[in-house]
């Protein structure tokens, strides 16, 4: 689809941002009604619930629930969790991600967040000079290290957070098929889901989520995309500043190629 430039005030680029703040929310229990349905008697009706912040974080909310929700063996009430945290429901053990493949056939009438690319492993040894090429990949990162700390800052107050998504969405996309397209937001989402940490503004605009809860997605997806692009490597980069890296210009883990 083809993006049609136009002018995007501030006005509607907070009507975006308050609607991208609707996140998805995955109930599941033992009843019909619920989006991930589990038939186990040990499983309250309506046990607990996911709330969707990005591809692969959640919240998971323990519902009152007879039998409980573990995380990884702890008992919960309410937790940021992982795709591939260990879950368990009364005696029922999953993974997020089981937990809604159960539920695909519901899950699929909503739309869900637009996942990011993931990195393919490769088998190969010794990789030839361009499979050690990651400029590009490397100069992206520049965008989350400059957006981590405005991000983090200003996430406390939400109306702050609207006014800090609205310059970084503006900064990222000058035009939008959003306002073209009968008010779908999927060409936006597929726009921010590269862009640094712009695709965390609509779960730091919601409302679902505490300050702390904010802080802790805001950091595990800072950890795992501010890393060595190379797949193969991944090294964290922690605090070290980009400019610095840049100077640095290959990694000295894995020789990749960061800066020409």
């Amino acid at each position: 689809m083809s993006l049609v430039s136009l002018p995007i005030s501030d006005g509607q680029f907070k009507n975006l941002i308050d609607e991208l703040s609707q996140l998805p929310i995955y109930s599941v229990g033992r009843k019909e009604d619920n989006t991930i349905i589990i038939p186990n008697g040990k499983i309250s009706g309506q046990h607990a619930r996911l709330i969707q912040c990005t591809i692969t974080c959640f919240i998971l909310e323990d519902l009152d629930s007879k039998n409980g929700t573990f995380v990884n063996g702890t008992r919960i009430t309410r937790k940021v969790v992982d795709s591939q945290d260990s879950i368990q429901l009364a005696d029922s053990r999953f993974t997020v991600s089981q937990l809604l493949d159960l539920g695909k056939s519901k899950l699929t009438k909503t739309p869900a967040p637009i996942p990011l690319e993931k990195p393919v492993t490769s088998n190969q040894s010794k990789p030839d000079k361009s499979a050690l090429d990651f400029i590009d990949q490397f100069a992206a990162l520049q965008q989350v290290y400059e957006q981590y700390p405005k991000l983090r800052r200003d996430c406390r107050n939400r109306e702050k957070m609207i006014r800090t998504g609205s310059v970084i969405l503006s900064s990222i996309v000058g035009v939008s098929a959003v306002l073209t397209t009968g008010g779908t937001a999927l060409p936006l989402l597929h726009i921010m889901s590269g862009a640094g940490l712009s695709m965390l503004v609509p779960t730091l605009c919601s409302t679902l989520l505490s300050t702390d809860e904010k802080l802790e997605v805001i950091d595990k997806e800072y950890r795992d995309r501010y890393r060595c692009p190379n797949p193969v490597c991944r090294d964290p980069f922690g605090s070290r500043e980009w400019e610095l890296l840049a100077q640095q210009k290959t990694c000295r883990r894995c020789q990749a190629m960061w800066v020409s």
